[in-house]
């Protein structure tokens, strides 16, 4: 009885303890299970924060550009060219180059202008000015004694100062031939009249000096039509617009032949600048206006040449440049020889696309566009990357002085006098060393600060994009110092002023454009 008592509770524990591990098992495979739900669980939320973060490090990146692209919206509209004011003398200021970035003030926060009576280097001279003596004598002439009346002797006259006087006076000419008759017996017409004043505008209403008058002030100083129209009736003169407009229509045709020699002699240039920037047609075409255009600028040597069309294409570099617009190579020189020709511009896409399809055409890319990068990255990041931003432009304003001691000693010993030739090339022999080494330091120190870790993206991207990538091309002019430094001889030629009188893109200042515009060529 009692062993199988014993049996029973040994069973029934062996029972027990085989329920406890089958829950046991199931327990652990329920855990397993889990476990496995959170490993996968887990592993999504890895790849999830992975991608967070490679969007988080996108947004920065977008931030960045954005904060960069808004600081040279800001620069452009409130701010000043920071290549307005060249770099100064040796030794002015204490290395904290600003070249205009910061209002072109040294360090210290005072411009160093001079002030007083005695800072003026000279006042203007006008004595090239016609000059017209006034008589400023009592009411009634003369003068009488207060008590007697008896006159006073005239002593002469006392010149007691100069004025500019302003007049702008319209005068309505008429234009008398003086007829002769014949006294003579002689065959021929009986009489004669002289011949009238040169017209260049047939049977116009302004003579040829209205015209030109009409031109310098509407394309040199940029007046648009209505001011021009205000103008001429404050003085007298009602004229419509319309009249004014067909006046330049009919000079622009007489004009025709003097740009197609100048933009024929341009194309000629073995080397020129080229810029564009938006312009604003008011009635182009088919009359559905204002539209927007683009004008084109090729400065050559002697040349400036200007080309309105409404495309921003390569085709019209193409066109200008001598280009086959199918191949994109240079075509033949006038006597059927291979053309070489540089350009120096902006790195804009249509100038990159030509240097890369047609051999021979040697692009140079603007060194102040470089530097300008710098300025653009410190804006973008302005509290990290100030004193970076001021060390390059300080070794910019190096450059630029090698470069003009450079320049200064190349032409002293293209032809110096025989006592001066040995003084002459020694100092070219110093301005290529001094520029050897400014040269040297820019590019070491671009790779000291590209392996540099922590640097600011916007400086990685100035860098990177520029300094490295292009620094062949904006240097190549140190090779044949024909070749200038920078592509701003497009900004003094630009023109302000679009064909409505508003403010077009250009910078500089305002040269007549009609001097060598042509439309679409």
């Amino acid at each position: 009885m009692a062993s199988s008592a014993g049996e029973a509770s040994a069973a029934e524990l062996l029972a027990r303890a085989l329920e406890v591990i089958d829950r046991q098992s199931a327990r652990i495979d329920e855990l397993a299970g889990e476990n496995a739900q959170l490993r996968e669980q887990n592993a999504q939320l890895v790849r999830v924060n992975e991608e967070l973060r490679e969007l988080a490090g996108d947004q920065a990146v977008r931030l960045a550009e954005a904060n960069e692209s808004l600081a040279v919206l800001q620069r452009m509209v409130f701010g000043r060219k920071s290549e307005k004011d060249r770099p100064g003398p040796a030794g002015a200021g204490d290395g904290d180059d600003s070249a205009g970035d910061d209002g072109g003030e040294p360090s210290g926060g005072k411009k160093n202008v001079k002030r007083g009576p005695g800072a003026r280097a000279g006042r203007r001279g006008y004595s090239h000015l016609p000059r017209v003596e006034v008589i400023w004598d009592f009411p009634g002439g003369g003068y009488c004694c207060p008590d007697c009346g008896e006159p006073f002797t005239l002593l002469g006259t006392h010149l007691s100062g100069e004025q500019l006087d302003w007049q702008v006076t319209i005068t309505v000419r008429g234009n008398c031939q003086r007829r002769y008759k014949k006294e003579c017996g002689c065959p021929g017409p009986a009489t004669v009249m002289a011949p009238g004043p040169p017209k260049a505008i047939g049977k116009g209403l302004f003579t040829n000096g209205f015209t030109a008058m009409l031109l310098t002030e509407r394309f040199a100083a940029g007046r648009s039509m209505n001011s021009l129209v205000t103008g001429l009736a404050r003085h007298g003169a009602g004229i419509s617009p319309a009249t004014l407009a067909g006046t330049v229509a009919q000079a622009a045709r007489l004009l025709v032949p003097l740009a197609e020699a100048i933009a024929e002699r341009n194309r000629e240039s073995w080397h020129f600048h080229a810029d564009e920037t938006t312009w604003r047609v008011f009635c182009p075409g088919e009359g559905k206006g204002p539209a927007k255009w683009w004008l084109w600028v090729f400065i050559g040597a002697d040349t400036v040449c200007f080309v309105m069309d409404p495309s921003r294409s390569g085709a019209v570099l193409a066109r200008h440049a001598g280009l086959d617009e199918k191949t994109g190579q240079l075509l033949p020189a006038a006597d059927g020889g291979p053309r070489r020709l540089v350009i120096s511009s902006d790195f804009a896409a249509v100038y990159q696309s030509a240097g890369r399809k047609a051999e021979g055409l040697v692009n140079l890319y603007c060194a102040a566009h470089i530097r300008r990068h710098m300025v653009r990255a410190g804006d973008a990041s302005p509290v990290q990357l100030k004193y970076w931003t001021q060390s390059w432009l300080a070794l910019f304003r190096d450059l630029y002085k090698a470069h003009d001691e450079l320049m200064a000693a190349w032409q002293e010993a293209a032809a110096p006098s025989a006592r001066e030739k040995k003084a002459a090339a020694q100092r070219l022999e110093n301005a290529y060393e001094d520029w050897d080494a400014a040269i040297g330091v820019i590019d070491e120190t671009r790779k000291k600060q590209m392996q540099a870790p922590g640097l600011q993206e916007p400086a990685k991207k100035a860098l990177a994009r520029r300094m490295r990538d292009r620094a062949g091309d904006y240097l190549r002019f140190a090779h044949d110092l024909r070749v200038p430094f920078d592509n701003y001889p497009d900004g003094a030629v630009m023109p302000m002023f679009a064909a409505g009188g508003g403010a077009a893109g250009g910078q500089g200042g305002a040269l007549a454009a009609w001097c060598g515009i042509t439309s679409g060529e």
